[in-house]
């Protein structure tokens, strides 16, 4: 395995203009270069990468010299970002240490991403036989599986998403490496972990992904509490990273976990919502139409299709039949239905029949809370009886709230104004 291997490559996908023109220029100035990494294992899938990432000879102080427009977005580890005109192309120096390529793919993290190509000759460097286990759908270690991860304990997640998004066997070397690489992940930055996370929740076999978590410990030291069914639930819900995130974070504290992992506060809040609202049909009183459109009105009917695909999944993996519930969630379809067809949907204050420039006319207010409460309480009575959808109506009703609810003087109508 530790040969070295210059294979030539066959009707691989053509690499852009850009991407060439940079590596040609690496090349003119004497520098040793090569694409590496994930775009590699691309091309040799028949797949057009979607970014380049290149290991070279040259120096970061070189680098930024030949390519004046470079970033240096990792000087740490000898990376500058180079724009070029397919797309930013990460260029990094050799790693530490190494001065030849094959130096350089002896430290990298597995061998189906150890393996370098130049377009410009068409030569594949092949030294852990990476290509092979792509064909054969296996997930090494570069040499030492405990070394390389020891090197990065990220790579220990990274070894799971792939698993997932390319479907790999893993090895059980690596599997091993993994299970003892639980204390070192709490070292590493929660962006970086989050980041991989994310890719694996949206991954086609995210199921392979999350098993291999839970079973080499590595779930419960990122999210304790996950349940027993969480790697089959999130198989079966759509590739929505917040559905899933839910779907996986059931039994866990799922706030602390996700902003532990820096998460956006949208997302915190649009999970936390779910698993409020979640098991859906627990709520509702399906034969009451009133109580229909409150769930409507309090999840959105945008979200209503989330939380209804959270609880089949969980219901269809559930390690015992549960015939009542899945009675109570076809009910719930039943009456959303039937909501539905009378035309007599959940509404917010954008859809009332007055605005809040009318309610501070009515009721002789300015600008305020008492507004919102105003349009709050308008909202609930039009959900009890649609019918009452009517300016007139709603005026009636205004009046009546303004004054139990408005100090003395504050809901004479709209001859009244201050």
């Amino acid at each position: 395995m530790g040969v070295e291997r210059n294979v030539a490559t066959r009707a691989l996908p053509e690499v852009p203009a850009g991407v060439t023109r940079l590596l040609d220029r690496l090349a003119d100035a004497g520098h040793e270069r090569y694409l590496v990494g994930g775009c590699v294992r691309d091309l040799l899938q028949g797949r057009p990468p979607g970014d380049f990432d290149v290991a070279t000879a040259a120096s970061p102080a070189q680098l930024l010299a030949l390519f004046p427009r470079a970033v240096p977005i990792g000087l740490r580890h000898g990376t500058v970002m180079v724009p070029s005109a397919d797309g930013p192309v990460d260029v990094t120096c050799f790693r530490a240490g190494a001065t030849t390529i094959e130096a350089d793919l002896a430290h990298r993290d597995f061998t189906i991403n150890a393996v370098a190509y130049d377009p410009r000759t068409g030569r594949l460097l092949d030294p852990f036989e990476g290509r092979s286990d792509l064909d054969k759908g296996r997930l090494r270690a570069v040499r030492n599986a405990r070394e390389r991860l020891a090197e990065d304990p990220l790579r220990a997640l990274r070894a799971a998403r792939l698993a997932a998004t390319l479907d790999l066997d893993v090895d059980a070397d690596l599997v091993a490496a993994m299970s003892a690489c639980v204390r070192a992940l709490r070292s590493v930055a929660r962006e970086r972990v989050r980041r991989e996370l994310s890719e694996l929740l949206l991954a086609e076999r995210v199921d392979v992904g999350l098993a291999l978590l839970r079973r080499t410990g590595l779930e419960a030291a990122i999210a304790p509490g996950t349940r027993p069914d969480a790697a089959a639930v999130v198989a079966a819900l759509p590739a929505d990273l917040e559905l899933r995130l839910a779907g996986w974070l059931r039994g866990a504290r799922a706030g602390p976990v996700l902003r532990q992992l820096r998460f956006p506060r949208r997302s915190v809040q649009r999970v936390e919502q779910l698993l409020r609202e979640h098991p859906i049909e627990g709520s509702v009183q399906p034969a009451k139409d009133v109580s229909v459109r409150r769930l409507l009105k309090r999840v959105g009917e945008a979200e209503l299709p989330a939380l209804l695909a959270l609880r089949r999944a969980e219901l269809r993996h559930a390690a015992e039949p549960d015939p009542q519930a899945s009675r109570a969630l076809e009910q719930l379809e039943e009456a959303l239905a039937r909501v539905r067809r009378s035309g007599r949907l959940a509404l917010g204050r954008h859809q009332l029949a007055l605005d809040g420039v009318a309610v501070m006319g009515v009721l002789g207010i300015g600008p305020g809370p008492a507004v919102g409460r105003a349009l709050r309480f308008l909202t609930d009575r039009v959900i009890e009886n649609p019918s009452l959808n009517r300016p007139e109506a709603l005026r009636s009703l205004l009046e009546e709230w303004g004054a139990q609810q408005l100090p003395a003087g504050g809901s004479r109508g709209p001859g009244s104004g201050r």
